[in-house]
């Protein structure tokens, strides 16, 4: 039986019993063994164009840089969780955890130290946790924080990632590269995905909350301030301008076949505010300037700033349940009904 259908059963069976062990969704709790779900060490990538085994609706999670733009496919990840690889020189974790839909990436630069990074078999608030191979400590998939171990007190720094189907990546960035797929297989975490009651156990206590516990969210934090931006409003919305603590930003989806970017509306000292523009590519225009600005990239192609780049915001994909429970007085952005 795939490993990840075993977890499933075993999350199953602690979800049934959740009544008598509550308090275990605050624990370190022991799933399967160590490096049982490996984790990708040497990621093999191939064009996007060329690439021929992906599914239009695969949630992609993808870097972006100004020399180099890869994806990762979390069907793929479902079985493997972690690629530890290097972007743009940098090391970085791109990190998953299938039960609570939440996509992370972290530099791999802890302390002057390079970490590489494994599944440990734990989960902690129904979340992934993870190992580095050089200390032993543990750590927390949705904060990045070390839980356990010599570098304790420690934090992993968030890298800014788009997250994207497939078919709206290839649309945005059609000459990136893609984590190769290994094998051919249904994933065992679809039915899981696509059943809103199947949660973990601290999915199973959220009675009242603010948004349906698989409700799909983008989760942005500065200073202490938590925002989680209902996905499907942002979309309609097409363009989201506020501020999370004190940093004033903008959520664009400015097609039906693109993903939703997340910037900084400031730019030297001065907050923009944008429409879309008409431009042969998807752009943004700010009122204040008449500049307009890539969406692929944030970089202003025309106008009085033309050169600068908008500062890419570290915008985290989840499920809601996945979110709060980490960051429970998380404010939540959706449409006025």
């Amino acid at each position: 039986m795939r490993i990840t259908a075993l977890c499933l059963m075993f999350v199953a069976s602690i979800c049934a019993a959740a009544g008598a062990a509550i308090a275990q969704s605050e624990q370190i709790v022991q799933v399967l063994p160590r490096d049982a779900i490996p984790a990708i060490d040497r990621p093999a990538f191939e064009p996007v164009a060329k690439a021929r085994a992906f599914d239009a609706n695969e949630l992609m999670i993808g870097l972006v840089g100004p020399s180099e733009r890869r994806a990762y496919s979390t069907w793929q990840l479902d079985r493997h969780e972690i690629v530890n690889d290097t972007f743009e020189g940098r090391p970085v974790a791109v990190t998953w955890c299938p039960l609570c839909g939440t996509a992370i990436v972290y530099a791999r630069t802890v302390a002057g130290r390079t970490l590489t990074f494994g599944v440990s078999g734990m989960l902690y608030r129904d979340a992934l946790v993870m190992y580095d191979r050089e200390t032993g400590t543990l750590w927390s998939h949705v904060d990045g924080r070390a839980l356990k171990g010599s570098l304790l007190g420690e934090t992993l720094q968030p890298v800014p990632a788009v997250h994207a189907t497939w078919k709206e990546w290839k649309a945005l960035y059609p000459k990136s590269v893609v984590l190769k797929k290994n094998g051919g297989y249904r994933s065992s975490y679809e039915d899981y995905n696509r059943d809103p009651s199947r949660l973990g156990i601290f999915g199973r206590r959220m009675n009242r909350s603010a948004l349906p516990p698989k409700e799909r969210i983008l989760g942005i934090r500065f200073t202490g301030a938590a925002t989680a931006f209902v996905v499907k409003d942002v979309r309609r919305a097409a363009i989201v301008e506020t501020d999370v603590g004190n940093v004033p930003i903008i959520l664009a989806a400015i097609g039906t076949d693109l993903p939703v970017v997340a910037f900084e509306r400031r730019v030297q000292g001065r907050t923009l505010t944008f429409t879309r523009a008409d431009s042969p590519e998807p752009a943004l225009e700010d009122a204040e300037t008449h500049t307009r600005w890539r969406v692929s990239d944030g970089e202003a192609i025309d106008g009085p700033l033309q050169g600068h780049r908008l500062t890419r915001v570290v915008a985290h994909s989840a499920f809601w349940f996945g979110w709060y429970g980490f960051f429970p007085d998380s404010a939540v952005w959706r449409l006025s009904r």
